[in-house]
């Protein structure tokens, strides 16, 4: 009796955990978007480099301030010491180091701090932007892969149909004994193609799960449907939107600032002085104390007068780094009209499609059921009637590929531009 209620206890527990760990998830294509924003990994490196930029700055900060160090030893002599001396020996010595003057090297290194930290923050919302795309881009595929899942059983329902008809007509002898076989063999294609069609949506689902670091044992499931809505862009709005919010705009200006920062602090090293300011006190004597000490003050000069022209190679380096910041900065505008003009013209061909598609579909949805009329009468064959069918599933697909086309080049015309993390808001 014990042994039975364990096994029903276990039996309960293994139960209780399939339940637990093929948990399920809805989620529409806002949550999605929020949900990667939060838990991508890529994300929250990037996350922790802006926690590093902000630890650099803090330590550049810390720079101008004075460095004052305390240090203290004990000495004891193996040997006999003199008379009145002392095997023991402490010592305690404080000594301070300001810089005075280092030629703006200091405010240099901390404005380019600065601006490092603002370059990993736009990193990050780079990154972001990748991400949000990745994102609506498999949503989307989804979207458009369950809509072929529904085809697919459509078209099962409707062969086994076929199948039932071309078995009728055969008895009645309206129809041949190929009819049925043809009917027959399409209903089976029908039934492949839907188990493949499934399982494209179970691997379209794996991949998004991985965009937003979801565990692959839970049943991940979309509110959404494959729809469309009619947007407007103009050529020079969007690409003006751009200069101002893209980016990668933003990087090469501060990359450009950081290049004439260095660029200044080289030839300002290379023309001023570094003055800075030592000071110390050390006491010594056999017993610990921090009387009766010495103090020492340094006030300290360095100049460079030669070095074999290096400095003036280090100049020329840095002057080719900003030059070469300068022609990525015009190349970038270029790539960015060139990326903005195809996206606009793969979003018209998109709506056209999907208008032209859609006119179609009604005109094959008319001829299929006109045909399907045919078939029960015995008037056309099973492989007539299955062309026709062939045609409609194919604008279907064509449609739904066009409505796919369509959502994705908007996401890809707002991530050209700047504009795709409005989505997270």
């Amino acid at each position: 009796m014990k042994r039975r209620q364990v096994f029903i206890l276990v039996i309960i527990l293994l139960f209780s955990l399939s339940t637990i760990t093929s948990a399920s998830q809805t989620i529409n294509k806002e949550e999605a978007i929020k949900i990667a924003v939060e838990e991508n990994s890529e994300l929250n490196k990037l996350r922790k480099e802006v926690e590093r930029t902000e630890a650099q700055l803090k330590e550049a900060k810390g720079a101008f301030y004075p460095t004052l160090d305390l240090g203290s030893n004990y000495t004891r002599s193996g040997e006999e010491p003199q008379v009145g001396a002392s095997k023991d020996n402490y010592s305690v010595s404080l000594n301070l180091k300001q810089p005075l003057f280092k030629a703006g090297q200091l405010r240099s290194a901390y404005e380019i701090a600065k601006n490092n930290l603002k370059i990993s923050k736009l990193q990050l919302e780079q990154k972001k932007e990748e991400v949000i795309y990745q994102v609506l881009e498999e949503y989307y595929n989804i979207l458009k892969i369950k809509e072929t899942v529904d085809l697919r059983k459509q078209q099962v329902d409707q062969n086994k149909e076929y199948v039932k008809v071309a078995e009728v007509n055969k008895e009645v002898g309206i129809s041949t004994k190929s009819d049925l076989l043809q009917a027959k063999v399409s209903y089976n294609q029908a039934q492949q193609e839907l188990l493949i069609s499934k399982n494209n949506l179970e691997t379209a689902k794996l991949a998004l799960k991985n965009t937003l670091n979801m565990s692959d044992d839970v049943e991940l499931k979309i509110s959404d449907a494959l729809n469309w809505q009619k947007a407007e862009f103009k050529m020079e709005d969007v690409y003006e939107y751009s200069l101002h919010n893209k980016s990668t705009f933003k990087l090469l200006d501060l990359q450009e600032e950081n290049a004439k920062l260095n660029l200044k602090n080289k030839k300002n090293s290379n023309i001023y002085p570094e003055i800075s300011l030592n000071a110390g006190y050390e006491a010594s004597d056999d017993k610990l104390t921090v009387s009766d000490g010495d103090w020492q003050t340094t006030l300290s000069f360095s100049y460079n007068l030669f070095n074999g022209g290096r400095d003036k190679q280090q100049e020329k380096q840095l002057k080719k780094v900003l030059e070469k910041i300068k022609i990525d900065q015009q190349q970038t505008k270029k790539d960015i009209r060139l990326s903005i003009k195809t996206t606009l013209l793969n979003l018209r061909a998109a709506k056209e499609r999907i208008n032209l598609n859609k006119l179609n579909l009604k005109q094959a949805q008319e001829n299929l059921k006109n045909n399907e009329l045919k078939f029960k009468e015995g008037i056309i064959s099973s492989l007539d009637l299955l062309d026709v069918q062939t045609t409609y599933q194919q604008i279907q697909i064509q449609y739904y590929q066009a409505i796919y086309d369509y959502n994705l080049a908007v996401a890809e015309l707002n991530k050209v531009i700047g504009k795709i993390t409005e989505e997270a808001k």
